[in-house]
């Protein structure tokens, strides 16, 4: 039995049809998941400065200062030392009793190669712990507003950290 033309399937003009609503559905799913996925991170980013800032203040009441630095930045960044997430890591003494390992960005791009990713400074007074060019979102009245890298960063810090 032979079949003519219009019953062996779509024709061009119905594939064409398909191909501009598959490409319009795209067009619009791709940026909504790209937004979810910048949610994610960003809300990753506010748990870590959340978990360090718990851990300092125990690592404070147990010690009575917090881990010391010299008053320099250490961090992941080579730019900063280019500490793991360890002992050794970039803020000394939390792991592994205060904090299983230290954070790290969750983007995949941080840390970069010049200051991209999480930093932390003391001078056993006072702290700074910064997430640093990786945030992708500054909502207004951000609880880890960063005075110093308004643009780029978040931040936690005690009182006399927060201008560093």
């Amino acid at each position: 039995m032979k079949r003519n033309s219009s019953q062996s399937g779509f024709t061009i003009i119905e594939m064409l049809i398909v191909v501009t609503i598959l490409a319009m559905l795209a067009g619009i799913l791709i940026p909504v998941l790209e937004d979810a996925a910048k949610s994610a991170r960003d809300t990753r980013r506010s748990s870590d400065l959340k978990s360090m800032q718990s851990a300092l203040e125990s690592y404070k009441r147990v010690n009575g200062t917090y881990p010391d630095t010299a008053g320099a930045f250490a961090g992941d960044a080579p730019t900063y030392g280019g500490l793991l997430y360890d002992a050794a890591g970039y803020c000394p003494g939390l792991v592994p009793t205060f904090l299983p390992a230290l954070p790290k960005d969750p983007s995949p791009d941080l840390p970069n190669a010049t200051t991209g990713g999480y930093m932390y400074r003391s001078d056993g007074t006072d702290y700074k712990f910064v997430a640093n060019e990786g945030p992708e979102t500054f909502p207004a009245g951000n609880p880890f507003f960063d005075p110093t890298r308004a643009a780029t960063a978040w931040q936690v810090s005690s009182p006399g950290g927060y201008n560093w």
